[in-house]
């Protein structure tokens, strides 16, 4: 009787893979279910269900079936790693870390557990937890490119840039055409202030995907770090031809104007950037900076009023702005900004000057609400 129930499952099973094969998967969990219901340990057919279930995207009901898995085959090291990557898949990583967890404790080799452990880790910002994970990985399979790229990108997260120029470099060599490795390097090279080699490696990127809104405005605050601002500029313009919505585009694009003296064009664009995103504090703050140089007081105090809403602490924003209110004759007010900034950086000496030649002024007699 059971050799009956096995075969006629079987048989089943066979009908609901073909179905599968073809990417039928409704019609292939059918069977599957089909199946299970004459064997419920049926091993394939839970496997089967499973993955069907994960290519319909339904990863809440394909969690539930490889639990079910797991309760019939509890040493089962495929069912535990089923069950975590399809959490990882379904954004559940705590559950996914689990999962990876005892896939270890059952098979210590299970191919890319270690990998994938270490990819669960970098996804909730555990980096330090994630590194030992990578390195099992590199150590049974030298050759995996993707776990020197997350190596890399671990050692960038945890501000060891020079190390992930390294890792990152090994699985450029052993993928040339890997865009998410040549990006990383060139975010590393930024940060170790190697601007023309970070181009470099933006312009490989770009070789492979010319419509990169993100790697074109990095491109372009690589050429800012260089005072090249003509060129800045050109990459900002290729973000925003690619995302005109972009807010940081339309942001770094006034931030070169600024630094240039083109006034109209700096406030204009700061204007979109605020427009697009209304938190934008350093879009507000420079809005500020553009409007005074242009000679438009009352509304760069209006734009460091709108900055310190967002980051009251920032001095910088108390002192510019006392500055502008110097410039209108408003001297008392002027002295109640430096004197905020002033709580926030007793030794800027910068703010103290402004603050004596505001003390002066008013000590001369001059009105606070002159014109």
């Amino acid at each position: 009787m059971v050799q009956t129930e096995r075969s006629t499952a079987d048989s089943v099973f066979q009908k609901g893979l073909g179905f599968s094969h073809v990417g039928d998967y409704a019609a292939a969990i059918a069977y599957f279910d089909q199946a299970l219901t004459l064997q419920p340990n049926h091993f394939e057919a839970l496997s089967e269900k499973g993955n069907a279930l994960v290519s319909l995207r339904q990863h809440e009901t394909a969690i539930a079936c490889f639990e079910a898995a797991i309760a019939q085959f509890p040493a089962s090291a495929y069912f535990h790693y089923s069950l975590a990557w399809v959490a990882f898949v379904a954004g559940h990583h705590h559950l996914s870390i689990r999962g990876f967890n005892q896939v270890l404790k059952l098979q210590p080799n299970y191919p890319n557990a270690h990998y994938s452990q270490g990819l669960t880790l970098y996804m909730v910002g555990s980096y330090e937890d994630a590194i030992p994970y990578f390195s099992k990985a590199l150590e049974a399979t030298p050759q995996f490119a993707n776990a020197w790229y997350m190596q890399g990108m671990v050692l960038y997260q945890t501000r060891r840039f020079e190390g992930a120029v390294t890792h990152l470099n090994y699985a450029i060599a052993l993928r040339t055409d890997y865009p998410e490795a040549l990006l990383g390097r060139g975010h590393a090279l930024l940060c170790i202030g190697d601007y023309e080699a970070a181009i470099a490696s933006y312009d490989k990127v770009l070789e492979l995907d010319p419509e990169s809104a993100e790697t074109w405005l990095y491109r372009g605050l690589a050429f800012k770090q260089l005072n090249r601002h003509d060129a800045a500029i050109h990459s900002y313009q290729k973000t925003l031809e690619f995302s005109p919505t972009h807010p940081g585009g339309w942001y770094q694009q006034g931030a070169s104007y600024l630094k240039l003296g083109d006034l109209d064009s700096a406030i204009a664009h700061f204007d979109r950037a605020v427009e697009l995103q209304s938190d934008y504090y350093e879009a507000w703050y420079n809005r500020g900076v553009a409007l005074k140089l242009a000679g438009q007081l009352e509304e760069a105090i209006a734009s460091y009023d709108k900055a310190l809403t967002l980051r009251p602490e920032d001095f910088r924003a108390w002192n510019n702005r006392g500055g502008a209110l110097v410039s209108l004759g408003r001297f008392a007010e002027a002295i109640e900004s430096y004197d905020r900034g002033l709580v926030l950086k007793p030794d800027d000496a910068i703010a103290l000057q402004n603050r004596a030649v505001a003390m002066k002024k008013v000590a001369h007699g001059a009105s606070s609400t002159t014109a």
